[in-house]
């Protein structure tokens, strides 16, 4: 009878690697796109303020908003492969 007890699942590393690699990614492209369109009042020498105003209010929500979920769920997920470590270490310690 063996003495050890794992599962492997390294899958889900590389799974959670390939996330935080696109939410990085996504986060720059996000940042790059938020900054532009940040200045898009400035640009227009506030011609475009009334107009642009009530869009401009909608994306920084939204945009926060992206950037709490992103990085909440991706947490999450690295949570439940801790979560599946974790148990496979309890299992070897309750079968040695």
């Amino acid at each position: 009878m063996s003495d050890q007890f794992w599962v492997n699942h390294s899958g889900y590393g590389d799974v959670n690697a390939g996330l935080s690699a696109s939410v990085a990614r996504m986060d720059t492209i996000m940042s790059d796109l938020n900054a532009t369109l940040s200045r898009i009042s400035q640009a227009s020498q506030g011609k475009a303020t009334p107009l642009w105003e009530e869009q401009q209010t909608t994306w920084n929500r939204s945009y926060a908003e992206m950037k709490t979920l992103l990085g909440t769920h991706t947490n999450s997920s690295i949570n439940v492969a801790q979560t599946f470590q974790d148990g496979d270490d309890q299992g070897a310690r309750v079968m040695a």
